[in-house]
């Protein structure tokens, strides 16, 4: 064979060669391995790092934050603002306080003062010793208070009082008292107070005053010199809840009996008994709750002895019957039911479904359930770190709709 055929044998066995490696590499895999193999292989060629947006690194920054835990509850180094905490009616409140012992300290002490867009005053302290967060099974307190109050309402005593006549009061009031609770967190838990309360009334500088709608002589403790209580008292509390679970269920009943002794005047000594129970009934999963409470309060006043309209039991308001301005009822006793239907729509909120019944009395006969002055609406509730809650209810009654807005749960 010649050197030119050689030639040509070879050029045509590597132009072959060169297409049978082009045929292999252009053909699909021969199985789902490979293809999965290589998709994953371009899939790694093409990933890139995570970055967090604008959005969510706020929403962290938040978080971390903890507000209003931290601004409103621990402040900057035990200093925090105060928002709310006085009457209905007496406008925008802020303030100011200081707070020490939400950590593991041995004691909890704050002191607070308000002051109001109608001109009302308000300053607080309190001492706790050992603070709540300690498994304490006794607990010491000790808290005073200042409050002027310039214009509060009053639209007469009974149960039959009307809108028409309603008018202001000013109050003016000092109290210091010590508290010993005995085993507060168990089955059964005792508890005692004693303290002094000084007091003084007079005429509301807005609107028109107790006064120009009533005979003083009608109001028991109006428009008199500055007086003093002693008052001595103690309480009896069974809370069978399962207090391990949120939300608690269970049933808790109190009975409390608080005497007031007038050392000043001499006229208004008397005697409270207070019923309060409490029951909360997990209807299926813990998220939905019916809530009720029964509540009555009794002042019995000593011989030849009033109980001043001041200290009286009041309904009315974002605490009780929802459905009327706050005070709006007032007398010696009164009776209060409520029913709550509870559900929870998120982490951090809960809506309400109420109706609320009550009403005040001076008589023992009239401790039944006839000319009851009802309320019912819809509510919010709204969770924050560190078990801060605010209410928003929307409440209606015969007097037409009332809207409240309060902070920690109805009941």
């Amino acid at each position: 064979m010649t050197t030119r055929a050689l030639l040509v044998i070879a050029a045509i066995v590597s132009v072959a060669a060169e297409s049978t490696a082009q045929s292999q590499e252009s053909s699909p895999p021969s199985s789902r391995q490979e293809i999965l193999v290589r998709k994953r292989r371009e899939k790694a060629e093409r990933l890139e790092p995570y970055e967090v947006s604008s959005t969510e690194d706020r929403m962290r920054g938040f978080e971390k934050a903890k507000f209003p835990q931290n601004w409103l509850v621990k402040g900057w180094n035990g200093i925090r603002p105060v928002i709310g905490g006085m009457p209905s009616g007496s406008g925008f409140v802020m303030g100011g306080g200081y707070v020490h012992g939400l950590e593991n300290q041995y004691y909890g002490f704050q002191a607070n003062g308000r002051y109001s867009t109608r001109g009302y005053t308000m300053f607080d302290g309190e001492f706790v010793l050992p603070p709540p967060q300690v498994g304490r099974r006794v607990e010491l307190k000790v808290r005073g208070e200042y409050r002027d109050f310039t214009s509060l309402r009053f639209y007469g005593l009974g149960n039959d009082s009307s809108v028409e006549d309603r008018s202001t009061y000013l109050l003016n009031d000092t109290k210091a008292t010590a508290y010993f609770w005995l085993n507060p967190r168990g089955l059964l838990s005792l508890g005692a107070e004693a303290g002094f309360t000084t007091i003084r009334t007079d005429s509301g500088n807005d609107d028109r005053s107790i006064e120009d709608v009533f005979d003083p002589e009608d109001v028991p403790g109006f428009m008199e010199e500055r007086t003093d209580y002693i008052i001595a008292g103690g309480w009896a509390e069974f809370d069978l809840r399962d207090k391990w679970e949120n939300p608690a269920v269970g049933v808790v009943a109190r009975i409390t009996g608080t005497r007031y002794e007038d050392t000043g005047l001499s006229e208004h000594d008397f005697t409270r008994i207070v019923g309060d129970v409490k029951g909360y009934i997990p209807l299926g999963p813990r998220s939905r709750i019916l809530a009720l409470r029964a509540r009555t309060s009794h002042a019995v006043d000593d011989e030849g002895k009033d109980v001043p309209f001041y200290m009286m039991e009041t309904l009315g308001g974002a605490a009780t019957v929802r459905g009327f301005r706050e005070f709006r009822f007032r007398d010696e006793r009164n009776l209060y039911l409520s029913a709550e239907y509870r559900w929870e729509v998120s982490p951090y909120v809960d809506f309400t479904l109420f109706f609320d019944a009550g009403k005040v009395f001076s008589d023992l006969d009239d401790y039944n359930l006839d000319k009851m002055h009802t309320g019912y609406g819809f509510g919010i509730r709204t969770h924050a770190p560190g078990g801060m809650q605010l209410r928003f209810d929307l409440a209606n009654s015969t007097e037409g709709f009332k809207f409240h807005i309060g902070g920690g749960p109805s009941f």
